[in-house]
């Protein structure tokens, strides 16, 4: 059975021959209700101290919560970039690779057509050369020639 202080201080003893000092149990009483009453003041503020704190715990667990869930989702988030990252930089290789091999392919097929070109400049300056020197010959005949006749003329 848990006592308040006002059933403490309204309490009658009963009244004996040999009993005790009326005044002194009385104030003695009278000390224990105050020291109750402190008791039940500070158990009283004890317990709404202990519902605060259950509350700011309720509270900072939900802080911690939203921030493992804020956690959670950075790292996944972390992951999911950089596989996007690889992706991207092996895509990024592959068409560098690919643009490099048509280049070179552009470049063999360019380097055979330039030596083509180079073949056929040669036969040409070839050719060149050879009706330049059968005109050269032909006008070497004609100035003998010439020659010859103007030394029949005069003789």
């Amino acid at each position: 059975m848990r006592l308040t202080p006002l059933e403490i201080r309204q309490h009658k003893f009963g009244s004996a021959m040999r009993g005790f000092d009326r005044g002194e149990v009385v104030a003695f009483l009278d000390t224990v209700v105050a020291d109750f009453e402190d008791v039940v003041r500070e158990n009283a503020q004890l317990r709404r101290e202990a519902e605060r704190l259950a509350r700011e715990l309720d509270a900072y667990r939900g802080r911690e919560k939203t921030i493992q869930d804020t956690l959670t989702t950075a790292q996944s988030l972390v992951e999911q970039l950089k596989r996007t990252a690889i992706k991207e930089s092996e895509s990024i290789v592959i068409d560098a690779e690919l643009r490099a091999e048509k280049l070179l392919v552009e470049a063999r097929e360019r380097r055979a057509q330039l030596e083509g070109e180079i073949r056929e400049q040669r036969a040409l300056r070839q050719r060149l050369e050879g009706d330049l020197r059968r005109t050269l010959e032909s006008y070497g005949k004609l100035v003998d020639a010439f020659a010859a006749s103007e030394l029949e003329d005069g003789e």
